[in-house]
């Protein structure tokens, strides 16, 4: 009797023992995801969906630092078999990203890209593209205001919500070139009215 609880205990120990080395050997089997680095010259790639059948690809490229690029934005219509090169365009920045929007409600789809400038403030840049079919209209975007650029020091935060492009960024005193304490912040939407881009400042 004695001798089988022995035997007992020695196979629920060793039972223990390998199912806790199952899960080590597992631990040591996962291996982490890699993100395939894109061949120069590209640098950057976002893949808008705006449906199942209609894709944007946006690519940064060129050859150099990150300070310049160059823009590709490619079309897919795989219910057509259509696929078209839809802009290029320069951005004298850094890439930062790229929102789906339709502002006006019309059923064609705005691809903006938003990138910082080569300033002491790397203040933000846009470029959006409105979409008829395969024609690709390049809609100015806005300055901000007088008052608004002397209390601007960057670091905006763009988002979209309801289907609607907001930004955000603290304000400075004009004094404070340094930007260490923010005063306010303002908070901007954007929209499309007849062919032009305008905006709101949202009540804080």
């Amino acid at each position: 009797m004695r001798l089988l609880k022995s035997l007992f205990g020695l196979s629920l120990i060793l039972i223990v023992l390998s199912s806790c080395g199952g899960d080590e050997d597992k631990k040591v089997k996962e291996v982490p995801k890699k993100i395939a680095a894109l061949p120069a010259p590209f640098k950057h790639h976002e893949k808008i969906e705006v449906g199942p059948e209609l894709i944007f690809d946006i690519y940064t490229w060129g050859r150099g630092a990150d300070s310049t690029s160059s823009l590709l934005v490619l079309r897919s219509d795989s219910i057509e078999n259509d696929f078209s090169l839809a802009s290029t365009n320069n951005i004298n920045g850094k890439f930062k990203e790229v929102f789906n929007t339709d502002m006006d409600d019309d059923g064609n789809p705005e691809v903006l890209i938003y990138y910082t400038a080569n300033d002491k403030f790397q203040s933000a840049k846009v470029i959006c593209y409105e979409f008829t079919g395969k024609n690709a209209n390049e809609i100015d975007f806005p300055n901000l205001s007088t008052k608004t650029k002397d209390q601007y020091h960057g670091k905006d935060k763009f988002y979209v919500k309801e289907g609607k492009l907001f930004r955000e960024f603290d304000l400075f005193d004009n004094n404070d070139k340094e930007g260490k304490k923010a005063i306010d912040k303002k908070v901007i939407q954007y929209f499309i009215k007849g062919n032009r881009l305008d905006l709101n400042e949202v009540e804080q």
